[in-house]
Parts: structure tokens; C-alpha cells; sequence
């Protein structure tokens, strides 16, 4: 038995990024930015609290607060378009980040499980996650969140059909 282990030109590589993926619903860039809401409206009381029980001028704490929350809204809302999945023929492919990107690719052969969860923000939303799961570890590899429930459940049950045709 001859081994060969044949080099390949990188100018031949397939180019994932001209596969189309699918967007993200909406109401989860609309999730995103309640939560984030929350916390600040959080913060806020927080802040007027320390300055109401302290001498501290307002515009010490609120300027950096505020800075801070237009920051998170512009990563937010542009970093919403970046975000989507695909999936190919023996993968799943996610992709996001505005500042740090990252593109996850996971063949189906590797996959152990796939879950779908909801938090109360989700639920309030109709919306869900899935998690895959890969061996070896005990957090998920992939989490694609913002997917209608009814979506995620497709898309759980077909990765697992999938994932068992390698067994």
C-alpha cells in the first residue's frame, strides 16, 4: 500500500465565504439590544444612587456610561448583518463578529448531539438557540442563537438526522 499525501495549491480551495448564509431573524437583533437595556436602565439606578449618597458630579458618571452604550449599539446593530449559518453537504457554518470575526465550520461526522434552548428574553421573542455539540468537551462548539423555535427545531432535527448517517 502506497501512502500519498498529494500538496494542494491554495489558489484551489474552495471559498466558503461565496456560499450564501442564511440571516438571523429580526426580533433577535430586537432581543439583543432590550437585554442590553436592561443592564443599562440597571446601571443607571445604580449610578444615580451613587451620586444622590456621594458629592460626584453627574457628568463624571454618566458621560462614560453613555459612551459606552452608543459603543455597544453600534456593534450591535452593524455586527447583526455579519451574523449567519449555512449549511453544506457534510458541514455547519456560522459566522459572526464585527470587531472579532469568526467563522465556525463543524462536518457532521463530529457531531455527538445538538440541543435547543431558550432563555426568557428568547421566549418573550418566539425565538431559540441551537447547540452543537462536538466529543470532547463539555460546552457547546456552536450556538447559533436568534432562530424562530420552530426553525431551531428543524435545523436541530436535521443536523442530528444528518449526524447519524456517520455512525
Amino acid at each position: 500500500m502506497l501512502l500519498q499525501n498529494l500538496e494542494i495549491e491554495p489558489s484551489e480551495l474552495p471559498q466558503i465565504e461565496e456560499v450564501k448564509f442564511n440571516s438571523l431573524e429580526k426580533d433577535f437583533l430586537w432581543m439583543r439590544l432590550l437585554g442590553w437595556g436592561i443592564f443599562f436602565l440597571l446601571a443607571a439606578g445604580v449610578l444615580t444612587f451613587i451620586m444622590i449618597s456621594t458629592d460626584a458630579k453627574a457628568w463624571m458618571l454618566f458621560t462614560p456610561w453613555l459612551v459606552l452604550l452608543v459603543l455597544i449599539l453600534l456593534v450591535e446593530i452593524k455586527g447583526f448583518g455579519i451574523k449567519g449559518y449555512t449549511l453544506r453537504e457534510k458541514d455547519i457554518t456560522y459566522k459572526s463578529g464585527l470587531i472579532f470575526f469568526h467563522m465556525t465550520s463543524i462536518p457532521f461526522n463530529r457531531i455527538q448531539h445538538c440541543e435547543v434552548t431558550q432563555g426568557p428574553l428568547a421566549r418573550l421573542f418566539d425565538l431559540a438557540s441551537v447547540k452543537i455539540y462536538t466529543a470532547g468537551g463539555s460546552s457547546s462548539d456552536l450556538s447559533i442563537s436568534g432562530l424562530t423555535k420552530e426553525r431551531a427545531q428543524k435545523l436541530r432535527d436535521f443536523i442530528t438526522k444528518l449526524s447519524s448517517e456517520y455512525d
